[in-house]
């Protein structure tokens, strides 16, 4: 039986440990290593060469994007897989870009997690039914919308910050009435009457900064 060797990339200890203790109860599965940030993935990657790393989204020094990219640029061939609190599309999509072969929540039992590895380390690819659900809420939706700019989508984003027109106006370096004809277009586009519902939308979207 041919072993798999995982490379766990996650911030916080305690879940390293859980992951860690639910995979070895596999005698295909060997976590070969663990990082508590971004860098220290990349650098153990380049160190031991595992089959997988299955990454988290939100660390210091280098989130999982960013790590991801670095990896797969020196690895081509390398497998990553998320799993990650976060399941909004805009992370789901920018996950895929980056080249993960799949995404789960963190939620996701602890079978799922284990078939998902097996799949991917046999060059297969795989998305938790949230995420599918996630995507296929999104696609639905956009077809049902117009496009937002790249303008509308930094007003937007502003305005779920909290800040007023003044404030986007001096930071766009647009006229405040400029700002206001964003506003409308933004809630006759995505169908919406309040700056409330906006920023729904917006941290729906994954929009704004994960902390």
């Amino acid at each position: 039986m041919r072993t798999t060797k995982i490379l766990l990339a996650d911030d916080h200890t305690l879940i390293r440990e859980c992951l860690i203790a639910m995979l070895e109860k596999s005698p295909e599965l060997e976590v070969v290593a663990q990082a508590a940030s971004g860098m220290e993935a990349v650098r153990l990657t380049y160190d031991l060469q595992p089959d997988i790393v299955l990454m988290d989204l939100v660390m210091p020094d280098g989130n999982g994007i960013e790590a991801s990219r670095c990896i797969l640029s020196a690895f081509p061939e390398m497998k990553v897989l998320i799993l990650s609190m976060y399941g909004d599309a805009r992370s789901v999509r920018q996950a895929l870009d980056a080249g993960a072969r799949g995404f789960l929540v963190k939620s996701s039992p602890s079978d799922e997690i284990i078939e998902a590895i097996r799949i991917v380390s046999d060059n297969g690819f795989y998305l938790s039914s949230h995420v599918q659900g996630v995507l296929e809420h999104e696609l639905a939706s956009a077809a049902g919308r117009l496009p937002l700019t790249s303008r509308e989508e930094e007003v937007l984003v502003l305005m779920a910050q909290g800040r007023n027109s003044r404030e986007i106006a001096a930071l766009l370096q647009i006229s405040p009435k400029t700002v206001e004809t964003h506003r409308m277009h933004l809630m006759k586009k995505l169908n919406l009457t309040s700056i409330a519902g906006l920023t729904k939308y917006a941290i729906r979207e994954g929009l704004l900064p994960l902390d």
